[in-house]
Formats: structure tokens, C-alpha cells, sequence
């Protein structure tokens, strides 16, 4: 894992003025193993470890969910201060932390598992989602898909790329994934103890999932579930 000290100190001055911090919105933050586990050809779609720049070195730390600029590459980091994504592609065989919730990538950088205590957020309103379904589908997705929060909103599920999906629009808004949100929500409210791990299938090198595999307790029951993303049509 990368342990990085402040970029203006550490970096390369001829370099300083490449590196632009942008402002992040809050729905987007996202622990990382080190880019040399990624391998070295992997899916066009995925961002590749050796495309970052050697200004984010091992030497340097940033700051936790903003956006760093490098020769007009945007690199995203996670709470913990670690770069999760170049642009819309999350690193390959990684794990990255947002707003509080563990996040797995597989070889070509799909999101294979999301896992957390739910906490409900402490702010109305949905947060804003800031990408497309086209960039997080990459061609994948449905034309009856939303943008499905992996880890819900209502419980500060981030609205990024690291934390969205191609969902089938029935379960995102009624089916059966919406209503276990619901159901864990009025649990988290009464008070209780709920954790929740999400274990994502796909098919080929497809990046919409087809089926979801959903671990959690309550109070320290165990419960499993699998949820299958299969598209139904538009919405009456």
C-alpha cells in the first residue's frame, strides 16, 4: 500500500504545476493494494497500474476522496488517501474504502464485492450521481438500467463509479433489492446491529452483473439472499 506524503513537498518541482487537485463531490470517495498486483494486460475498459504517473509515488501522501489532475488524467482516491480510479476505471485487483465501506475489484477492474455496517446518512435528499450509465456500464448496460447504488443511498452509499452498477430499473425502484433495502433501513433506524456484504456475478467480461449475492446480519443473525438482475422492460 502506498504511504505518500504531502504531493508540494515530494514531487518532482518541474512536475508540480501538472498536478491540479479538483474539487470531489461528497458522494464520491473510495484502500488499495499496491499497483504492481495489477496485471500487466488486462481489459481496454480498465485503468492500467502503469499508466500512473510516477509523481504519485510511494513517497508522497494525498488527501482522502479528491481529485488529482496529472497530465489530464483525473486520479481518484478513497478515504484512506489511496488512488482507486483513473478517470471512470477503478484499478484492477484492488480494494478501496468509501465513505466507510470495503470495496473489491476483480482482473479487468469490476467491482466484485461492496461489505460494511449500514449507517444511515445524516443529511436529506439523494445524493448526486456524477457519472453516466454508458461510463459505468461501458457498453454493458440496458437501455430499462439505472445507475444502482451497490451500497444504497440512504445509507451513504457513494454515487460514483466505485459504488454504481448497470440494475435492472424494476429492482433498483420495487424489486427485491430495493425492498431488503428498505427492510435493513428500518432495522439500522430501530437501532439495530446491521452488516451487509454484496458479492457481485457476471457473465464473461461483461460489466453488468447478472445476479447478486447478498450476505448480512442482524443483531448478529445471519441471513443470504441472491437477487438476479434480469432485465424486465420499462416501467408502467
Amino acid at each position: 500500500m502506498m504511504n505518500m506524503k504531502d504531493v508540494s513537498s515530494d514531487v518532482n518541482p518541474a512536475k508540480v504545476s501538472e498536478i491540479k487537485p479538483v474539487e470531489v463531490p461528497k458522494e464520491i470517495g473510495e484502500n488499495k493494494n499496491s499497483y504492481t498486483d495489477a496485471p500487466k494486460e488486462i481489459g481496454e475498459n480498465s485503468a492500467k497500474a502503469q499508466d500512473i504517473p510516477q509523481e504519485i509515488g510511494e513517497n508522497n501522501d494525498l488527501q482522502p476522496n479528491t481529485v488529482f489532475e496529472v497530465d489530464g488524467e483525473k486520479h481518484y482516491t478513497d478515504d484512506n488517501g489511496e488512488v482507486y480510479c483513473v478517470n471512470n476505471d477503478l484499478i484492477p485487483n484492488n480494494t478501496y474504502e468509501l465513505n466507510g465501506y470495503k470495496y473489491e475489484t476483480d482482473d479487468i477492474g469490476r467491482k466484485i464485492s461492496a461489505e460494511g455496517k449500514l449507517q444511515i446518512k445524516d443529511h436529506e435528499g439523494r445524493g448526486e450521481i456524477k457519472v453516466s450509465k454508458a461510463e459505468i456500464g461501458k457498453g454493458d448496460e440496458k437501455a430499462t438500467d439505472d445507475r444502482g447504488h451497490i451500497i444504497g443511498d440512504q445509507f451513504n452509499g457513494a454515487g460514483g463509479v466505485g459504488n454504481l452498477v448497470p440494475q435492472d430499473r424494476f429492482e433498483n425502484q420495487s424489486g427485491d433489492y430495493w425492498k431488503l433495502e428498505k427492510q435493513l433501513a428500518k432495522e439500522v433506524s430501530d437501532g439495530k446491529d446491521v452488516y451487509m456484504r454484496v458479492d457481485l456475478d457476471y457473465p464473461g467480461n461483461s460489466y453488468r452483473p447478472d445476479s447478486f449475492l447478498i450476505s448480512y446480519s442482524i443483531n448478529g443473525e445471519e441471513f443470504t439472499t441472491t437477487i438476479f438482475n434480469t432485465p424486465r422492460g420499462e416501467l408502467k
